[in-house]
């Protein structure tokens, strides 16, 4: 088994004075035995200031140089670091510090400085993420630093799920988890050994995506991790041109506004050798322009906070089929049924994960009741609908709480949404139930149009000419600006049904 810190201790010993962090906006470059040298004195720090083996500390800071050598060095004092978002307003923090009892946070100043922060318990470190040096300069010290070595049972991380329907859950993750989230890139997506490696840090640290698979593998690899605090297509794509950027990890939003980019500012992306997406369904359209304007190997990889890398696609050209992993075991269930019971291929049913697995959490952090749900007769549910089929691939179908029951039949919303995002008018549609008296529900599309917006009625004739069964189509339409997503593209649904539910546009009733 490596932890985190084994594979940082080991990538420097093997090559010390190789670049380990970029962050070019603020021009900081910093190489292995660097930073191996600054996460122990700032772990040191941490030791005097009361941190211990299994504190369980906040952290929300954004993508940085001080979110990096943090991470790195509460992990290596043998504490828990538990990632939050920091575009969570100052409450929603404060309720997940006091729910997760930790021991202490840190944060960037806007929610340091916020009235909900005053009185925290334990340590509390308000750090800097701007300014040509790296903020932490006040943490260091020399210290002792004892010696620290989990068993691979001990909780290592906590990670929060998006959120998108409720309070975000904590995650606990083992130490035995931290070698296969970042490697299975290796497996999975291509990844080769070596100083070549230039990894651009799109995806946010506070995301397992961001922090195992982009982050812990670049420097896993000796490789180089480009810090980006905030995206933005123009300057992604600048920055990918100027240092050869390799590997590419991003949402299928990122992939399309910085498609968008270079086709209206050409730019050279030659270099890239990976291109890999996750956080959401890509559309055929966003796809066909992926496949067209970026180079290199493409896979699409699926998973969840709880079990990361279940499956991926090496040709995401094949849609919906998805392959299992290096690290990970599968099957399909009966909904609602024993997971010990694998239907036969063909028969739809519920994803279910092997709780055994390398890359599976242990629990969800102080939620037994949550857990029992989700962890049964070792296997993690994941709640995707599914089919295997008999040559070994899983189709995804939807989401089971996703699932709109309309007349005592079950829909899919993603069947519905990629019919109606084929329509030439249409940029993203999202399908949602909503209540209606006499069917139960009743089929809801959430639509942001290009230039020339479709009618409802316009989307309903292309409905019916399409292969979509009748009593799928939508009954009710909303015309949006925007769909609110999260930072990692996934709908806030909540928001978008009461957004959508005050301006829909219904059908007349047949």
């Amino acid at each position: 088994m490596q932890t985190v810190f084994d594979m940082v201790r080991r990538a420097s010993a093997r090559a010390p004075d190789a670049i380990a962090i970029v962050d070019p906006r603020r021009q900081i470059e910093i190489s292995y035995s660097q930073l191996l040298r600054q996460v122990e004195r700032v772990a040191a720090g941490l030791v005097e200031r009361g941190v211990h083996p299994g504190s369980r500390v906040a952290v929300a800071l954004p993508n940085s140089v001080e979110a990096c050598i943090l991470l790195l060095a509460l992990h290596r004092a043998g504490a828990v670091p538990a990632l939050m978002n920091p575009r969570l307003k100052p409450q929603e923090i404060r309720d997940l510090i006091e729910f997760g009892e930790m021991h202490g946070a840190v944060l960037c100043p806007a929610l340091a400085d916020a009235p909900p922060m005053r009185e925290i318990n334990g340590l509390f470190l308000r750090v800097e993420t701007e300014g040509q040096r790296d903020g932490l300069g006040s943490l260091e010290s020399d210290g002792p630093l004892p010696a620290f070595r989990p068993g691979p049972e001990e909780t290592a991380f906590v990670f929060y799920t998006s959120g998108t329907t409720g309070m975000p859950k904590g995650v606990v993750l083992s130490q035995r988890t931290a070698e296969s989230r970042a490697l299975f890139m290796v497996t999975q997506s291509g990844y080769r050994f070596g100083a070549h490696n230039r990894v651009i840090g799109l995806m946010p640290l506070y995301h397992v995506i961001g922090f195992f698979a982009v982050f812990v593998l670049a420097l896993a690899l000796n490789g180089r991790y480009y810090v980006v605090r905030d995206f933005k297509p123009a300057e992604t794509a600048e920055l990918i041109e100027a240092h050869r950027i390799t590997g590419l990890f991003g949402t299928p939003t990122h992939l399309d506004a910085l498609i968008g980019s270079i086709l209206a500012t050409p730019r050279d992306l030659s270099s890239l050798e990976t291109v890999t997406f996750a956080g959401a369904t890509m559309p055929d359209p966003v796809l066909d322009r992926v496949n067209a304007h970026l180079p290199g190997r493409k896979t699409n990889i699926y998973g969840t906070t709880e079990a990361m890398n279940s499956l991926f696609a090496e040709d995401p050209r094949e849609g919906a089929r998805l392959r299992p992993g290096f690290y990970s075991e599968v099957r399909v269930v009966p909904i609602g049924g024993s997971p010990q019971h694998a239907l036969p291929p063909g028969e739809e049913g519920e994803l279910v994960v092997a709780a055994d697995a390398d890359a599976t959490f242990t629990e969800y952090l102080n939620q037994p009741d949550a857990t029992r749900k989700k962890l049964h007769d070792g296997w993690y549910r994941t709640s995707d609908v599914a089919v295997m089929h008999a040559n070994g691939d899983v189709e995804i179908r939807g989401r089971l709480d996703d699932m709109i029951i309309s007349g005592g039949e079950n829909i899919h919303p993603s069947e519905v949404e990629r019919v109606l995002r084929r329509h030439p008018s249409v940029r993203e549609a999202v399908v949602l139930g909503v209540p209606d008296e006499r069917w139960g529900q009743r089929v809801l599309a959430c639509i942001v149009a290009h230039e020339a917006r479709p009618t409802a009625n316009e989307l309903d004739e292309f409905c019916i000419a399409s292969e979509l069964a009748s009593f799928k189509r939508p009954r009710a339409y909303a015309f949006l600006d925007e769909i609110p997503r999260n930072a990692m593209n996934k709908v806030l649904v909540k928001a978008l049904a009461q957004v959508a539910q005050a301006s829909m546009v219904a059908l007349p009733k047949t």
